[in-house]
């Protein structure tokens, strides 16, 4: 199943009951992890598909105002998941969170087949609209799979997401690439329509397999469904109800939306506000999510995602159809490592580790990138007209970059943000995690074609000094994740946050929620009277 090569590495997973890694879970991870697929299409495929003949011509684009549609149509996109970001905290608390990520999902197909139509508004309007149906689904879809998933392997199926991201980032590079081959007139849309028809088919997918999976046991024990909780939680791990495995599960569950209930009653959004900013801890927890994905957009990805073909001309690579190809390379590095990262890093390793490295490379990779390019000039060549030996340099340097990334901030902020939070507030606030997110993309993808047109150089410097700066703040205030159930959250952000670093990694005692432990040492303890009281009857 995907991220199972976890279950041969991790130790938590090893002594896990084996009936829990199920068919019923690996249909669960795979039907929303298909939502990954509407990021990672769009990504791939639109920085390729600006620099098509082709489209230039069914869209109007030309010397003139190229530079300015170029971003507002990759930006678009960023703008509607913005708005998706922040609708999709109502619909994931009264829908649930099974039936918004089927809404959200019909509305990012309609959004993709209105980008089929060769009209400018309609462009626009379709990417604004299959944007909701992205910014929806990426805080939706890390939502479901955390709260569905064992803790032994949480980040591996959470990663799944990303997974589906960057391998179909990758197809799209180089679907681009192979269109880009065709010996077409410039007036035949079907060269760019079918790099931008390939979204429609995860969409359709999910939508279809979407009605046939459980609804989460959290989301239903914190709406008073505590029976139906049971029920689903029993099927989802495939053991009986009274498994030691399912109750301690369902007990931290329910010991929370408790202790939730106890200091305020409700659902409604005054309650989930003050829940937010009144409690010391969840302010904590709302904060570093927060900065996560801020330095997670400061790295300059989408710079590179969208304008990959630009930035390979920049450093020397030349020919429309070359760059396309470099740009395929780029997402097969990507694909390779976050297989990696899933099946290996994020249950084993962790969180923290593998993103303190990818991001000191990723830094490193641009402040690269940023002085080559200051000293030997935007598209430097040699005399014979190739690629200077900088240039290759620094086509390595954007490989390792890619690198860097999937073990790094591609999925750390992801899992952070859909683990770190109690249930009652975790709707709104990943549904404001994604919201910063997919602003700043929009910023960033917006102002990224004349950044690079009239800053060159300092665009990547830029990136470079904000991602150093990440490092920073990382190694100080994110804790270890790996291993901790969802619940126990509660107990880790008791603590200021500027001292994580000293409580990074959990001791076995942490991983579990601290009352429950207590109730069922407890429990164990009367077990162990009445025993010792019958057996002194008996004798």
């Amino acid at each position: 199943m995907a991220g199972g090569t976890s279950i041969w590495f991790s130790k938590d997973a090893k002594t896990d009951p084996k009936e829990i890694f199920n068919l019923r879970l690996l249909y669960l991870v795979i039907t929303v992890a298909w939502a990954g697929a509407f990021y990672g299409f769009d990504q791939g495929n639109i920085g390729g598909i600006l620099v098509l003949p082709s489209f230039k011509h069914s869209f109007g684009l030309n010397a003139a105002n190229t530079v300015d549609r170029k971003g507002t149509i990759a930006a678009m996109l960023s703008a509607g998941a913005s708005v998706g970001a922040i609708l999709a905290w109502p619909t994931s608390d009264i829908l649930g969170r099974k039936w918004s990520v089927f809404f959200w999902g019909v509305v990012f197909v309609i959004g993709a087949a209105m980008q089929m139509i060769s009209n400018y508004e309609v462009l626009l309007a379709g990417r604004f609209l299959g944007g909701l149906g992205v910014g929806a689904s990426s805080m939706l879809s890390p939502q479901f799979l955390a709260e569905n998933s064992p803790r032994s392997i949480r980040g591996s199926l959470v990663a799944t997401y990303n997974l589906m991201i960057v391998t179909c980032l990758a197809l799209a590079f180089w679907i681009n690439y192979g269109v880009s081959l065709w010996q077409v007139d410039a007036s035949d849309e079907s060269q760019w329509r079918t790099s931008m028809a390939i979204q429609l088919i995860p969409g359709a997918l999910m939508c279809i397999m979407i009605p046939f999976a459980l609804e989460t046991p959290r989301y239903l024990v914190n709406h008073g469904k505590s029976e139906r909780a049971l029920d689903n939680l029993s099927k989802l791990r495939k053991l009986p109800k009274v498994h030691p495995y399912v109750q301690i599960e369902y007990q931290e569950m329910e010991a929370q939306a408790q202790s939730e209930q106890e200091v305020r009653q409700g659902h409604s959004i005054w309650a989930v506000l003050q829940d937010i900013f009144l409690n010391a801890s969840n302010r904590r927890r709302l904060f570093l999510a927060v900065m996560i994905f801020l330095f997670h957009k400061l790295t300059g990805t989408d710079t590179l995602n969208y304008y990959a073909p630009s930035v390979f001309a920049m450093i020397g690579i030349q020919g429309n159809s070359t760059t396309l190809l470099a740009t395929g390379v780029y997402g097969i590095v990507k694909v390779v490592t976050t297989l990696f990262y899933v099946g290996y890093l994020v249950d084993r390793v962790g969180r923290r580790i593998p993103l303190l490295v990818g991001a000191t490379i990723q830094a490193s990779c641009m402040l690269y990138l940023g002085l080559y390019i200051r000293f030997a000039g935007v598209g430097a060549t040699t005399t014979s007209g190739g690629t200077p030996a900088g240039g290759i340099v620094g086509v390595i340097a954007i490989y390792l970059y890619a690198f860097g990334w999937s073990f790094g901030h591609s999925v750390a902020c992801y899992v952070v943000a859909a683990e770190i939070f109690p249930t009652r507030i975790r709707s709104l606030c990943m549904a404001f995690c994604f919201f910063v997110n997919w602003i700043v993309d929009y910023g960033i993808t917006t102002a990224s074609p004349r950044m690079l047109a009239e800053m060159a150089w300092g665009t990547f410097l830029l990136f470079a000094m904000l991602t150093y700066l990440g490092v920073v703040f990382i190694f100080f205030c994110l804790p270890e994740m790996k291993g901790r159930s969802l619940e126990s959250m509660d107990d880790l952000f008791s603590r200021s946050i500027w001292t994580m670093w000293r409580h990074a990694y959990p001791t076995e005692e942490e991983k579990v929620r601290r009352d429950v432990q207590d109730m069922m040492r407890l429990g164990q303890e009367e077990k162990a009277e009445v025993t010792a009281s019958h057996v002194e009857q008996v004798r």
